[in-house]
């Protein structure tokens, strides 16, 4: 996990994947997610903070999505939404504590977020 995600930018990944976990889509839809979440791991262990808030952005509007445009129109009953598969729930859970690890490193070290500009401890 790269150093240079910002702490608030992975604060709101974290969020973002916290809400996802709750969420129930149709079984197509967590194919998506599973790919967006698949490219927003690449993105954080690569430190490109531009493309984590662009993939963060696209994760939050994905729950409501109802289907890619051009698609054919479902209509399965509203009880037909699925819980995420655990292929998708695991990458997630794998994210959140890759995230969490991240984020405790920085506030071990100087972080103008929770230490006031200065180091904690060094």
């Amino acid at each position: 996990m790269s150093a240079s995600i910002r702490w608030d930018l992975a604060q709101e990944v974290q969020l973002a994947l916290n809400v996802m976990l709750d969420w129930r889509l149709p079984p197509d839809a967590w194919d998506e997610t599973g790919r967006l979440l698949s490219a927003l791991g690449e993105a954080v262990d690569a430190g490109d903070a531009m493309t984590v808030d662009e993939l963060t952005a696209d994760l939050e509007t994905s729950g409501w999505r109802a289907r890619r445009i051009g698609a054919a129109p479902q209509n399965p009953p509203p009880d037909g939404k699925v819980p995420a598969p655990q292929p998708v729930r695991e990458r997630a859970v794998a994210l959140l504590h890759a995230l969490e690890r991240s984020t405790a490193a920085g506030r071990d070290g100087t972080d103008s977020a929770a230490g006031g500009g200065q180091p904690s401890g060094r």
